[in-house]
């Protein structure tokens, strides 16, 4: 039901808004799943290309090889997966990260944010990460202070750069 209310609204499928908005000590920065755990599962099991092909069939690319806005997106989000997989995350933490991914991205291209509003989007989001339970916590509470490190080093080296440029 949520997949068909997420493609009614122009939503990737698998999009669905996370019925617990409440973290621990606030509200939640990211409230959407962009892909459910079943897709990041199957995502989990393929090849680079085989990564490649199931987001086009779970982003509902028909477009492909005539729309460059397709092949962007395409190229984002697989890049993105392939590097966490890299990183050993666990289906959980891919999860998390590509609901990050997701997030910058409409940060960008719904809310039309600066560059200087979306980076302090991702410390919110990021906050808390190594605290404990009785501490804030932010959305991404999965990741250790290591990771974090290395998804903001990511986002910095990969796409900060391009966008500033552009």
């Amino acid at each position: 039901m949520a997949e068909a209310e997420a493609a009614e609204a122009g939503s990737p499928p698998g999009q669905a808004e996370d019925q617990d908005q409440d973290a621990v000590g606030g509200q939640k920065i990211i409230n959407q799943t962009f892909l459910s755990l079943s897709q990041i599962t199957a995502l989990s099991e393929q090849n680079v290309e085989g990564v490649q092909k199931k987001l086009e069939e779970f982003l509902n690319f028909k477009q492909l090889k005539t729309s460059l806005k397709e092949a962007i997106l395409l190229d984002y989000y697989t890049a993105g997966f392939w590097w966490a997989k890299e990183k050993n995350f666990s289906l959980v933490q891919l999860s998390g990260f590509m609901d990050l991914l997701n997030f910058l991205l409409e940060n960008l291209r719904d809310k039309h944010m600066t560059l200087e509003d979306n980076i302090k989007e991702l410390g919110k989001a990021m906050a808390g990460i190594g605290e404990t339970d009785s501490e804030r916590s932010g959305d991404m509470d999965v990741f250790s202070i290591e990771q974090a490190k290395a998804i903001i080093d990511y986002l910095n080296i990969r796409y900060y750069p391009r966008i500033h440029d552009v």
